[in-house]
Protein backbone atom coordinates (compact mmCIF):
# COMPACT_ATOMS: atom_id res chain seq x y z
CA UNK A 1 0.00 0.00 0.00
CA UNK A 2 2.83 2.49 0.72
CA UNK A 3 4.56 1.66 -2.57
CA UNK A 4 1.21 2.46 -4.66
CA UNK A 5 1.20 5.80 -2.20
CA UNK A 6 4.34 6.66 -3.25
CA UNK A 7 3.90 6.26 -7.17
CA UNK A 8 0.31 8.10 -6.84
CA UNK A 9 2.60 11.07 -4.96
CA UNK A 10 5.09 10.71 -8.13
CA UNK A 11 2.61 10.60 -10.56
CA UNK A 12 1.08 13.73 -9.41
CA UNK A 13 4.49 15.80 -8.36
CA UNK A 14 5.13 14.80 -12.21
CA UNK A 15 1.94 16.31 -13.23
CA UNK A 16 2.56 19.21 -11.29
CA UNK A 17 5.77 20.32 -12.76
CA UNK A 18 4.55 20.20 -16.05
CA UNK A 19 0.94 22.51 -14.68
CA UNK A 20 3.83 24.75 -13.96
CA UNK A 21 6.26 24.78 -16.44
CA UNK A 22 3.34 25.22 -19.17
CA UNK A 23 2.50 28.31 -17.36
CA UNK A 24 5.80 29.61 -16.93
CA UNK A 25 6.37 28.81 -21.37
CA UNK A 26 2.74 30.62 -21.45
CA UNK A 27 4.04 33.53 -19.34
CA UNK A 28 6.74 33.82 -22.08
CA UNK A 29 4.18 34.34 -24.48
CA UNK A 30 1.21 36.37 -23.00
CA UNK A 31 0.43 38.08 -20.22
CA UNK A 32 -1.63 35.99 -17.16
CA UNK A 33 -4.79 37.44 -18.32
CA UNK A 34 -4.86 35.83 -21.14
CA UNK A 35 -4.04 32.18 -20.21
CA UNK A 36 -7.14 30.03 -19.94
CA UNK A 37 -7.08 27.03 -17.90
CA UNK A 38 -7.69 24.98 -21.26
CA UNK A 39 -4.91 26.61 -22.93
CA UNK A 40 -2.88 25.64 -19.97
CA UNK A 41 -3.45 22.21 -20.09
CA UNK A 42 -2.76 22.43 -23.75
CA UNK A 43 0.55 23.81 -23.33
CA UNK A 44 1.18 20.67 -20.48
CA UNK A 45 -0.63 18.20 -22.33
CA UNK A 46 -3.04 17.07 -19.16
CA UNK A 47 -6.80 17.00 -19.42
CA UNK A 48 -9.10 19.55 -17.20
CA UNK A 49 -10.20 16.91 -14.88
CA UNK A 50 -6.50 16.15 -13.83
CA UNK A 51 -5.89 20.37 -13.94
CA UNK A 52 -8.48 20.51 -11.16
CA UNK A 53 -7.40 17.63 -9.48
CA UNK A 54 -4.64 19.49 -7.73
CA UNK A 55 -5.82 22.85 -8.14
CA UNK A 56 -8.81 25.32 -7.84
CA UNK A 57 -7.46 27.27 -10.34
CA UNK A 58 -4.70 29.60 -12.39
CA UNK A 59 -3.73 31.65 -9.27
CA UNK A 60 -2.92 28.36 -7.34
CA UNK A 61 -0.34 27.43 -9.62
CA UNK A 62 0.68 30.69 -9.58
CA UNK A 63 1.23 30.51 -5.72
CA UNK A 64 3.07 27.77 -6.30
CA UNK A 65 5.65 28.76 -8.76
CA UNK A 66 5.60 32.21 -6.48
CA UNK A 67 6.81 29.72 -3.28
CA UNK A 68 9.44 27.85 -5.55
CA UNK A 69 10.91 31.41 -6.48
CA UNK A 70 10.61 32.52 -2.91
CA UNK A 71 12.44 29.43 -1.55
CA UNK A 72 15.13 29.34 -4.80
CA UNK A 73 16.13 32.83 -3.70
CA UNK A 74 15.68 32.36 0.31
CA UNK A 75 18.24 29.08 -0.11
CA UNK A 76 21.06 30.87 -1.18
CA UNK A 77 21.63 33.03 1.94
CA UNK A 78 19.87 34.51 4.65
CA UNK A 79 19.86 38.50 4.77
CA UNK A 80 18.42 40.62 7.31
CA UNK A 81 18.47 44.02 8.91
CA UNK A 82 21.70 44.37 9.98
CA UNK A 83 23.37 43.48 7.01
CA UNK A 84 22.56 46.58 5.77
CA UNK A 85 25.21 48.40 7.47
CA UNK A 86 27.92 46.41 6.14
CA UNK A 87 26.82 46.39 2.54
CA UNK A 88 26.95 50.08 2.52
CA UNK A 89 30.52 50.23 3.68
CA UNK A 90 31.47 47.97 1.44
CA UNK A 91 29.65 50.08 -1.08
CA UNK A 92 31.41 52.90 -0.18
CA UNK A 93 34.65 51.91 -1.28
CA UNK A 94 33.63 50.56 -4.40
CA UNK A 95 35.06 51.67 -7.63
CA UNK A 96 32.93 50.69 -9.80
CA UNK A 97 29.04 49.94 -8.85
CA UNK A 98 29.27 46.65 -10.78
CA UNK A 99 31.76 45.98 -8.02
CA UNK A 100 28.80 45.18 -5.86
CA UNK A 101 28.08 41.62 -7.68
CA UNK A 102 30.77 39.56 -5.59
CA UNK A 103 27.82 40.90 -2.73
CA UNK A 104 24.66 39.89 -4.44
CA UNK A 105 23.94 36.89 -2.58
CA UNK A 106 23.51 39.66 0.61
CA UNK A 107 20.96 41.64 -0.97
CA UNK A 108 17.22 41.48 0.48
CA UNK A 109 15.44 39.04 -1.27
CA UNK A 110 13.06 41.30 -2.85
CA UNK A 111 15.88 42.17 -5.30
CA UNK A 112 17.22 38.58 -5.61
CA UNK A 113 13.68 36.37 -6.25
CA UNK A 114 14.18 36.89 -9.87
CA UNK A 115 17.80 35.63 -9.91
CA UNK A 116 16.92 32.53 -11.03
CA UNK A 117 16.09 32.43 -15.12
CA UNK A 118 13.73 30.30 -14.55
CA UNK A 119 11.17 32.71 -12.41
CA UNK A 120 11.53 35.81 -14.90
CA UNK A 121 8.28 35.27 -17.08
CA UNK A 122 6.51 35.46 -13.67
CA UNK A 123 7.69 38.71 -13.31
CA UNK A 124 6.63 40.39 -17.37
CA UNK A 125 2.91 40.57 -15.43
CA UNK A 126 2.95 43.72 -13.46
CA UNK A 127 0.16 41.96 -11.22
CA UNK A 128 1.51 39.02 -10.93
CA UNK A 129 4.89 40.24 -10.11
CA UNK A 130 3.68 42.82 -7.74
CA UNK A 131 1.71 39.61 -5.97
CA UNK A 132 4.70 38.14 -5.57
CA UNK A 133 6.43 40.82 -4.19
CA UNK A 134 4.28 40.96 -1.34
CA UNK A 135 4.19 37.80 -0.76
CA UNK A 136 7.65 37.87 -0.20
CA UNK A 137 7.62 41.16 2.37
CA UNK A 138 4.89 38.90 4.28
CA UNK A 139 7.49 36.08 4.19
CA UNK A 140 10.30 38.71 5.63
CA UNK A 141 8.22 40.94 7.71
CA UNK A 142 8.43 38.26 10.49
CA UNK A 143 12.21 38.50 10.91
CA UNK A 144 13.08 42.02 9.51
CA UNK A 145 10.60 44.02 11.29
CA UNK A 146 11.21 43.38 15.04
CA UNK A 147 15.17 44.33 13.96
CA UNK A 148 13.92 47.71 12.57
CA UNK A 149 11.84 48.29 15.84
CA UNK A 150 14.64 47.14 17.57
CA UNK A 151 17.22 49.40 16.21
CA UNK A 152 14.90 52.11 15.39
CA UNK A 153 12.81 52.12 18.71
CA UNK A 154 10.00 52.35 16.17
CA UNK A 155 6.63 50.68 16.65
CA UNK A 156 5.21 47.26 14.77
CA UNK A 157 2.76 49.50 12.92
CA UNK A 158 5.96 51.83 11.90
CA UNK A 159 7.97 49.31 10.83
CA UNK A 160 5.73 47.39 9.12
CA UNK A 161 4.72 50.39 6.54
CA UNK A 162 8.42 51.44 6.07
CA UNK A 163 9.62 47.88 5.15
CA UNK A 164 6.53 48.09 2.71
CA UNK A 165 7.73 51.24 1.49
CA UNK A 166 11.36 49.89 1.06
CA UNK A 167 10.05 46.56 -0.83
CA UNK A 168 7.82 48.15 -2.90
CA UNK A 169 10.40 50.69 -3.91
CA UNK A 170 12.77 48.25 -4.59
CA UNK A 171 10.57 47.04 -6.88
CA UNK A 172 9.15 50.01 -8.77
CA UNK A 173 12.87 50.35 -9.81
CA UNK A 174 13.29 46.91 -10.80
CA UNK A 175 10.19 46.84 -13.12
CA UNK A 176 11.25 50.33 -14.65
CA UNK A 177 14.53 48.62 -15.37
CA UNK A 178 12.72 45.31 -16.45
CA UNK A 179 14.97 43.33 -13.78
CA UNK A 180 17.75 43.52 -15.92
CA UNK A 181 21.01 43.87 -13.98
CA UNK A 182 22.96 46.25 -16.48
CA UNK A 183 25.05 48.92 -15.26
CA UNK A 184 22.57 51.42 -14.87
CA UNK A 185 20.82 48.45 -12.48
CA UNK A 186 24.25 48.01 -10.14
CA UNK A 187 24.57 52.10 -9.91
CA UNK A 188 20.94 52.23 -8.73
CA UNK A 189 21.65 49.27 -6.08
CA UNK A 190 24.44 51.20 -4.94
CA UNK A 191 22.69 54.38 -4.37
CA UNK A 192 19.86 52.21 -2.81
CA UNK A 193 22.07 51.21 -0.13
CA UNK A 194 23.46 54.42 0.65
CA UNK A 195 20.22 55.92 0.48
CA UNK A 196 18.78 53.77 3.29
CA UNK A 197 21.82 53.13 5.43
CA UNK A 198 22.05 56.60 5.83
CA UNK A 199 18.28 57.20 6.56
CA UNK A 200 18.60 54.03 9.05
CA UNK A 201 21.07 55.49 10.83
CA UNK A 202 19.32 58.71 11.35
CA UNK A 203 16.32 57.42 13.20
CA UNK A 204 18.38 55.37 15.07
CA UNK A 205 20.30 58.23 15.85
CA UNK A 206 16.85 59.97 16.79
CA UNK A 207 15.98 56.74 18.96
CA UNK A 208 18.96 57.48 21.35
CA UNK A 209 17.69 61.48 21.59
Amino acid sequence: MDGEKRGQDRRALVTKNLIRDAMLSLLRQDSFDKISVAALCREAGVGRATFYTHYTGLMDVIDELADEAIGSAAAKSTTGFEQLGYLAGQVAEMDKATELEGLLHLLPLCQRVVDDPRYKPLFRDSEIAEYIIMRVYRQECAHIVPEMMREMQITQRQGELLFLFTVMGAFAINRALRWNKDETWYEMQRLILTYAHAGNEALKKAAKN
